[in-house]
Formats: structure tokens, sequence, C-alpha cells
């Protein structure tokens, strides 16, 4: 008798956590599991799809969050960022439905903020899992090493500068490929992670020191120029068109210029049973997003 596949389902997987987890989830597959991978979009799913996932509408209907979590075995759930409290409906659901289907745990991607002062409800959310009775596991990220690329690129490109109002703070940084190995560890043993909370970094860093290893990588000068918070949020809005997004961004660098999580800890490392990615590795094999084509 072939043996039961175990169900794991990707909640929020068009996001760069959720598309990570899965990928890697499908590469290590063979015939032992089911990788469902949801989204409000499934169309934005074809990718993981074409890898060997199941794809699911997973909305902020409570109809497709049951139906997402229908027979599965553990779940990672990543919810949006700065959604407009969309969040909130999302994880009201999702462990609603985890819990009449009998999901048997849950891992949850939070942020190493969580404690201070922040632009999310993680804390919140946290208390969620915790208290759902469902088996549970809980993610605290760094800063991604991705960020400087995501954030910095374009007016690197093109001027050589990048702008934030995180001044000379000490942070930490943590490649997403870390992060989805955690999680997948998580996912695939959770005897060993249950009821556990873990910090996830990679190495600390300062805006100078990116800046830096940026220009190595390139061959020209970068500089970062510190902007105050109000000036830096001024400058997020008029890019994005969003304030909320903007304040979101400012209230993150404030966290990382006063230290607020400075402080590399053993756990990832424990984790996944090697040495984290560096950020010079992300940054190296990001390098033509700061080049000039």
């Amino acid at each position: 008798m072939a043996a039961v596949k175990k169900v794991f389902l990707i909640a929020g997987a068009s996001s760069k956590n959720g598309t990570s987890v899965a990928k890697l989830l499908l590469a290590e597959a063979g015939n032992k599991y089911i990788v469902r991978v949801g989204a409000r979009d499934p169309t934005k799913l074809s990718a993981l799809v074409a890898l060997g996932a199941e794809a699911v509408v997973l909305d902020t209907s409570l109809e497709s969050a049951f139906a997402a979590f229908n027979g599965v075995d553990g779940a990672f759930i990543v919810l949006p960022f700065l959604a407009g409290g969309v969040e909130d409906i999302l994880i009201e659901n999702y462990l609603k439905a985890a819990k009449e289907t009998g999901t048997k745990h849950i891992v949850y991607l939070s942020a190493i903020d969580a404690d201070v002062k922040s632009s999310h409800n993680h804390k919140k959310y946290e208390q969620l899992v915790s208290e759902s009775g469902i088996p549970f596991t809980i993610l605290r990220p760094a800063w991604f090493h991705e960020n400087a690329v995501s954030y910095y690129a374009e007016t690197i490109k093109s001027q050589g500068v990048f702008w934030s109002s995180a001044a000379d703070g000490v942070y930490t940084s943590v490649a997403i490929a870390d992060i989805s190995a955690a999680a997948v560890a998580a996912l695939t043993e959770p005897e060993k992670h249950v009821g556990q909370t873990y910090t996830l970094t990679g190495e600390s860093v300062t805006e100078k020191q990116v800046a830096e290893t940026i220009s190595k990588i390139i061959g020209k000068p970068v500089t970062h120029v510190n902007l105050s918070p109000e000036e830096y949020e001024a400058l997020i809005t008029q890019v994005t068109g969003s304030k909320e997004y903007a304040a979101g961004l400012v209230l993150l660098d404030t966290n990382r210029r006063e230290g607020h999580f400075g402080k590399v800890d053993p756990a990832l490392e424990q984790i996944i049973a090697r040495k984290p990615i560096s950020l010079h590795e992300v940054l190296t094999n990001n390098a033509s997003a700061f080049k000039e084509a």
C-alpha cells in the first residue's frame, strides 16, 4: 500500500516568502508531499503549478479558507503587508478553517520587530495563533538581504545613491532562501519545532556597509544618504503614492536606527544546520539590478 502523502498549504503563496517556501518544498518533495498553494489571485501561481503545485483560491471568504485548509497537515501562513485591514480577516478565517478541518500544524511568518512599535500587527496575530489550540511555530525574520535590491537598486543604478532614515543603526539582515529553509524544516519536522518562536537573523550590518558592499561588487561608488524620518516619508509617499506604506517604511527604519534588531541570533543556523547565506552573496547574485544596461 502506498504511503499517504502529507499535504502542505502555503497561504499567501504569491508573496516572495510564500513562493520561496513553495519552491523549496516542491524541489524536495519527490513523492512525499502534496504542495497546495493559495492566493487571492491564483493566476499569479502558474509558475508554481508548472512545478507541480496544486493551486487554490484563498481570498477573504471563509468558504475559500475551508476549501484550502481541508486535509492539510501543515500550513505556512504569510499575511500581506499594510493591506488595509484585510490581514485581520485573513488570519481569523485561516485559523477558524484550520481548527475545524483538523490542520495539524501552523508555521506563521511574523517579524523580528513584533515586540516593539511597528507598522504591522504581528504581535496580535502571534497571540491569535498561539491561542488557537493548533500546534504552531512562529518565525520572526530580520530585515531581508533582498530589500537592498527591492528598495535601493533603481536609484543606485541611475545615481549611485540610495536613501533611508536608518542612519548608522546596526540591524540584522537575512536571506529569504534561509527563511524558507527554516519554514520547510518546521513544516516537515514539526515534532522538533512545535511551540517555538524563532528569531531568524543572518548577519548584522549598517547602511554604510551595504553601500560599501554594493560599491565593491559593481565597481562604482555607491553612497547612502540619511534623511530625517519626515523627509524620507515625504520621499516614499511621492514615489509610491501611499502615505500608509511610507509611514510603514519609516517605522521600520526607526527600529533599525534605534538598534531594536541588531543582535544576531543563533536559531537560524541551528535550524537549517549550515551557515546562513551572506548579504554579499545575495547582492552579488543581483549585481545586474544595480548596473545600467
